[in-house]
């Protein structure tokens, strides 16, 4: 996702002078059923086209370099020059690792960490990383529509991405049927804009289509996941949670997507899900969808969240 314009994410909160820096796998599902919908797609198609993909959310890249969440767990790396017991604080702040690292990382691969590995402390990488992600402040104004109030000013925070940076996402297709309804849906997002105020100029961007190969390990004995979670009955049970390291987050709303004008600004009800590098145990899981739908009785359609995220092998010992 090549930006042409800043970018606000939602926080979920009636303030914009903070901008989340993930576009989750749930905000985009939902904003690519919409666009394809848009594109006259049946809705039948659409359902079955969600029901042979299965996306992460969308991380960092730039150049050829993609960075991925780090995961939930204790890493196979060494901070060189560093004593042991004084290498938590470093490792806590790193929020991102290349696709190089990431991969040592879910094989299990010891590994030791220069000084140069790590850029703007947060990314780690092999390679130099330049300016990945800016951000900044304007101030703008609230009018009444009616001009009976006095204009409000209130504060913006918007992404601004590096020349070369922008972000990614993966998609792993269980099935070649639609593909070319997934992309065209994604082109006509990205002109349709994602994020907040999308009215003001914010979240367009150009698609670019490429292919990643991941290493994985041939016998694993955990899973991450590299989208949002939301599991189906009986996937995380108390001993499974037990055993696994993860976040939760809150979701839900407004139905920007609805088909009405007058349901746009209606909340859709809230649901937690595990965030993006929850660990789990190496067994089947594959999330579900959720109607959130608000307790409305003029609403006489779903609201769909997808919590089918992709997951990742990982070799982790406990």
């Amino acid at each position: 996702m090549h930006f042409t314009s800043p970018l606000h994410l939602s926080k979920g909160r009636e303030q914009y002078d903070k901008s989340a820096e993930l576009l989750h796998s749930d905000t985009l599902c939902a904003a690519l059923f919409h666009s394809a919908i848009q594109l006259g797609a049946p809705e039948d198609d659409v359902l079955e086209m969600f029901s042979q993909v299965r996306i992460t959310s969308a991380f960092p890249f730039e150049g050829d370099n993609y960075f991925f969440p780090k995961p939930m767990m204790a890493l196979p790396f060494e901070m060189k020059g560093i004593e042991k017991e004084k290498q938590g604080k470093p490792f806590k702040k790193i929020q991102y690792l290349s696709k190089y690292w990431f991969e040592k990382a879910i094989n299990g691969e010891n590994a030791g960490i220069e000084k140069e590995h790590l850029s703007d402390k947060k990314y780690l990488s092999e390679v130099p990383v330049g300016v990945i992600m800016k951000k900044n402040v304007t101030q703008r104004v609230s009018i009444a529509p009616d001009y009976t109030d006095d204009a409000k000013p209130y504060f913006v925070e918007r992404l601004y991405f590096g020349e070369k940076a922008g972000l990614y996402i993966l998609v792993n297709w269980l099935g070649d049927k639609h593909r070319n309804l997934f992309k065209q849906a994604f082109r006509l997002l990205g002109d349709l804009g994602i994020g907040t105020d999308k009215s003001t100029g914010n979240g367009y961007f150009v698609p670019e289509f490429d292919q990643v190969t991941l290493r994985i390990p041939d016998t694993p004995t955990h899973q991450v996941s590299l989208g949002m979670f939301l599991p189906a009955e009986g996937e995380v049970d108390r001993d499974t949670a037990s055993k696994s390291a993860w976040a939760l987050s809150k979701r839900g709303g407004y139905m920007a997507g609805a088909p009405r004008q007058d349901h746009i600004s209606l909340r859709k009800r809230s649901v937690f899900m595990f965030d993006p590098g929850s660990v789990f145990p190496a067994k089947p899981m594959h999330g579900k969808i959720i109607d959130l739908r608000p307790d409305w009785t003029g609403l006489n359609y779903p609201v769909w969240r997808d919590g089918r995220p992709l997951f990742v092998s990982v070799v982790l010992s406990i």
